[in-house]
């Protein structure tokens, strides 16, 4: 039997940045973790993981309908990225204090701009985008939380709008160059230097410290980068 020390422990030391809701949160976290919950580390990684299940439902409910398409990828991306055990783990805390007010999107974020490094920031607007477009439309309310998040974390527009390219159903010239962050009207050597600049930024290798499926929403992503590149050097004949 889990003692109630190792729940106040988390109350007292989980999510100190979201206030009372964040004590709440660590008080069920240490409620179903026990002793796993009690060192630093993985009061940190839990916190983070909690905060991204909460953006995800920030998102999911932006439109004011809440899909089935999009509950189902964030349930597969949380088991497949942490395990089955902690992701039902997670699912529990989150139906515990659903009904509760949320903390602020700007609370959250700050949360997470301690713990993750800049990299690590674009991966979660990815998944957040992938999340809204799930059911194969990303509506302009999903669309403006998104971005406020973006604007949270610091992501610039030119990285944002990049993003957003990526998940345009319209796949032709004019969106291969907006994935560059660029206008068809561009020089050749202007398309050969943004393309190096985001490979710098957006190569998985730079990815430290995350799961498997969030190095594979990378490569994702990264091979959209190249097929971009490519579509636009076909196209110029360079």
């Amino acid at each position: 039997m889990r003692s109630s020390y190792t729940k106040w422990l988390g109350a007292g030391l989980g999510w100190m940045s979201a206030g009372p809701f964040g004590a709440l949160i660590g008080y069920y976290l240490g409620q179903y973790l026990g002793k796993q919950f009690s060192s630093k580390r993985k009061r940190n990684e839990a916190s983070f993981e909690m905060s991204l299940l909460i953006l995800a439902t920030i998102v999911i409910k932006a439109d004011g309908i809440i899909k089935k398409a999009e509950l189902d990828y964030v349930r597969s991306f949380f088991i497949k990225s942490f395990g089955k055990t902690k992701a039902d783990i997670y699912f529990k805390v989150f139906n515990e204090i659903k009904n509760k007010p949320f903390p602020s999107i700007r609370s959250i974020c700050l949360g997470i701009n301690q713990s993750v490094n800049h990299e690590t920031r674009l991966q979660i607007i990815h998944f957040l985008f992938s999340i809204a477009n799930s059911d194969g439309e990303i509506d302009s309310s999903e669309l403006n939380i998104i971005k406020k998040i973006a604007n949270y974390f610091w992501i610039s527009s030119y990285d944002f709008n990049s993003m957003k390219s990526m998940f345009l159903n319209e796949k032709n010239i004019e969106t291969s160059y907006s994935v560059l962050g660029l206008k068809q009207t561009s020089t050749d050597e202007e398309v050969k230097r943004s393309y190096r600049k985001m490979v710098k930024k957006y190569h998985p290798d730079k990815l430290t410290s995350v799961s498997k499926d969030v190095k594979n929403m990378a490569k994702q992503k990264f091979q959209s980068l190249q097929d971009a590149y490519k579509t636009i050097c076909k196209e110029r004949g360079i």
